[in-house]
C-alpha cells in the first residue's frame, strides 16, 4: 500500500519552485528549465515517480512513499506546456479525442550521462472540465545483464535463431522490456556474429544508440507514434530493409499480429510481448488477435513460425528487491508438426502438457529459487498457490 505523507517543510520540496530562471518550458521541444530541474532533483531523492495532474501539486514517490514536490499546483496552462514539450504540439489535442500517450523523455545529468523517464499522459475530467495526468517514471541507462537477471540457457539460446517467431508474455511491470533489452544487449556485443536489429517501441525505454558493438552490428530504435507510425506499419516496413531482427514492443491489435506472422512467415526473425499469464494462453490470446476475415491462414502460419514462448513474473526477492520466474517452450519440429495435426482451439492443452515435458513449467523455476535461497518458502508457497 502506499503512504503519503503530511505536507513536508518547505526544504523537502523543490527548492527552485517559482524561480524566474526555471519556468517549466521556456521553448517547446527544445528548453525545460523548470521540468528539467525539478526531474533531476526527484532523482537525487531517488523517486520512482514523479506525478503531475492539472490543478494538483506534483507529487513524487519515494521507497514507497508518496509526498508532495511543489507548492503550488499545475494548473491546465503548465499541463499544456508540458504535454507540448515531452510529447508534441498537437499532444493536448490527441488527449482531448480521448487517445492516451505514452512516450520517454531524456534530461542531461551532466555532460555524460542523462536520466531517461518512461512517461504515459492519460485524459482526465476535473472540475474546470478537461485535465491531463502525466507519470513519469525513470528507466535505467541499461538493462542488467543476463547473468545478473539470471536468464536459463534456452531462453539465451534464441539470440542464435534466424527466423520464426518468439513471443515474451507476462502481466504489466514483469520485467519483459528488461529481459528483451538485456537479451539485444548481448546479442549486439557477442564479437563472433552480426546483427542487425530494428525495434519499434512505444515507448522506447532503454536507449542503445551510444553501444558500439565490437563486430560493427547496430541496431535502429524507432519510437510508435500513432496515427502516423503505428507498429503494424513498422512491422511491414521491416519486410524492405533487410534486417537481422526485428523487435515489436507489443502485439496488441489484429493488424499488428498479422504483419508480424507475415514477416516470420518470409524468413525473417521477429520478437514481440503479448500480455498473457502463461504460455499457452500467449497462444490462445495471439489466436484471439488474428484479424476474422484471416483467421484460419493466419492461425496454421502461426504454428509453424512460433519457436520460442516465455512468460515471466517477479517475485518478492529474500532480502529485498525481486526475481523472476521464468515458464517457457521450445516450439521445435515435433511440437510444430504436432499443432498441425492438432485443432487450434485444443492448441491451449498441447502446449501446456509440452511445457510440463520439455520446457520449464513456473513450479520448476520456483523450486530453483528456492534451493538457491533466493526466495522465502512463504513466496514459493504463495506462487504456487496462483496455478493450482
Amino acid at each position: 500500500m502506499n503512504m503519503i505523507t503530511p505536507l513536508a517543510p518547505s526544504l523537502e520540496r523543490w527548492p527552485d519552485e517559482g524561480k524566474t530562471d526555471h519556468r517549466w518550458v521556456e521553448e517547446r521541444r527544445r528548453h525545460a528549465p523548470g521540468l528539467d530541474a525539478l526531474l533531476r532533483w526527484a532523482h537525487s531523492l531517488g523517486a520512482s515517480r514523479i506525478d503531475f495532474k492539472t490543478g494538483h501539486l506534483v507529487t513524487i514517490k519515494v521507497h514507497g512513499v508518496i509526498r508532495p514536490a511543489t507548492l503550488q499546483p499545475t494548473d491546465s496552462l503548465v499541463m499544456a506546456e508540458i504535454v507540448g514539450h515531452i510529447y508534441a504540439a498537437d499532444g493536448m489535442a490527441m488527449l482531448g479525442i480521448g487517445h492516451d500517450l505514452d512516450t520517454a523523455y531524456s534530461v542531461a545529468l551532466n555532460r555524460r550521462e542523462n536520466l531517461r523517464f518512461r512517461i504515459n499522459i492519460t485524459p482526465i475530467t476535473v472540475g474546470r472540465g478537461n485535465g491531463a495526468h502525466v507519470v513519469m517514471r525513470p528507466i535505467p541507462a541499461r538493462p542488467p545483464s543476463l547473468d545478473d537477471q539470471r536468464v536459463e540457457a534456452e531462453i539465451r539460446a534464441t539470440n542464435a535463431l534466424r527466423s520464426g517467431m518468439v513471443l515474451f508474455g507476462g502481466s504489466t511491470g514483469s520485467g519483459k522490456t528488461t529481459l528483451q533489452g538485456g537479451l539485444l544487449v548481448d546479442k549486439l556485443m557477442n564479437p563472433t556474429t552480426y546483427s542487425d536489429i530494428a525495434t519499434g517501441e512505444e515507448p522506447i525505454e532503454f536507449l542503445f544508440d551510444d553501444l558500439r558493438p565490437p563486430n560493427g552490428s547496430k541496431i535502429s530504435q524507432t519510437e510508435m507514434r500513432p496515427p502516423h507510425m503505428t507498429f503494424a506499419r513498422f512491422t511491414r516496413g521491416l519486410m524492405r530493409r533487410e534486417m537481422t531482427d526485428g523487435v515489436v514492443g507489443e502485439c496488441r491489435e489484429g493488424e499488428t499480429m498479422e504483419a508480424a506472422i507475415n514477416l516470420a512467415m518470409t524468413g525473417g526473425k521477429l520478437s514481440t510481448t503479448i500480455h498473457a499469464d502463461s504460455p499457452a494462453l500467449m497462444v490462445v490470446r495471439a489466436i484471439a488477435l488474428c484479424p476474422r476475415a484471416e483467421r484460419d491462414n493466419l492461425v496454421s502460419a502461426l504454428g509453424q513460425v512460433l519457436r520460442f514462448c516465455i512468460n515471466q513474473r517477479l517475485v518478492p526477492r529474500k532480502g529485498g528487491g525481486r526475481v523472476a520466474i521464468r515458464e517457457f517452450l521450445t516450439f521445435d519440429r515435433d511440437l510444430r508438426r504436432k499443432m498441425a495435426r492438432t485443432e487450434p482451439t485444443d492448441w491451449q492443452d498441447l502446449i501446456q502438457d509440452a511445457v510440463e515435458v520439455q520446457g520449464q513449467t513456473f513450479g520448476q523455476a520456483i523450486t530453483r529459487l528456492l534451493e538457491a535461497d533466493l526466495i522465502t518458502e512463504d513466496t514459493a508457497l504463495l506462487e504456487q498457490k496462483r496455478d493450482s
